[in-house]
């Protein structure tokens, strides 16, 4: 008897973890939920002043079916569709976070992409970035106050073409010492005609 009583048990714990985690969580399903895709390497023509003029164009790409959450500002068009913050990494250790202290946070929605840049110095051998976003379904307020998981995408400065693999050094580049605090005065309507509505200001 207490074996099939353990039995059923089992069962209906398979149903409702099944339930709740669906196989079918990825729109293709040989690419990852959430990953960034190198798009072309270039120079600004009319950079900000405190942003370096060579450039590595990324894409971020929600393969998930669920929307995710991302902080971001308002560009220039030559920029993207929108700045992206992240963390900077040398050989696996983090040497600097940009981060927006007035920004917008928005809703990305599943099947939806990003087009952003970075420095090239930010991509130098051993070098990496990683985005952090959260999950649509996550509770805001626990998001805020650090009782949710923390989620990263990563790309890798090993991803890139070969041809453009190259050393960098710390001088003239990104600081890693700095926090970067970036004032968004209003992001543009191209961005949001990207993503789903539903977009937070953070203060």
């Amino acid at each position: 008897m207490r074996s099939l009583i353990t039995g059923a048990l089992i069962l209906l714990s398979s149903v409702s973890l099944g339930a709740q985690h669906p196989k079918d969580t990825h729109i293709v399903k040989n690419l990852p939920g959430l990953y960034i895709t190198f798009e072309k390497i270039g120079q600004l023509q009319s950079p900000d002043i405190v942003d370096d003029k060579e450039r590595i164009w990324l894409r971020l790409h929600n393969n998930s079916r669920w929307p995710i959450r991302l902080d971001m500002g308002g560009v220039p068009a030559e920029y993207g569709d929108a700045r992206l913050f992240f963390d900077g990494l040398a050989n696996g250790e983090v040497i600097f976070r940009d981060r927006c202290h007035a920004c917008s946070t928005n809703l990305m929605s599943p099947g939806k992409s990003i087009l952003f840049n970075v420095s090239r110095r930010d991509l130098g051998v051993g070098r990496a970035i990683r985005v952090k976003f959260s999950y649509g379904w996550e509770q805001w307020d626990d998001v805020t106050a650090g009782r949710e998981p923390e989620h990263y995408v990563y790309f890798y400065a090993s991803q890139l073409p070969q041809q453009f693999q190259q050393a960098a050094s710390f001088q003239g580049g990104s600081d890693p010492k700095v926090q970067i605090d970036y004032i968004c005065e209003g992001a543009r309507e191209s961005i949001f005609s990207k993503l789903k509505p539903g977009r937070r200001s953070r203060n």
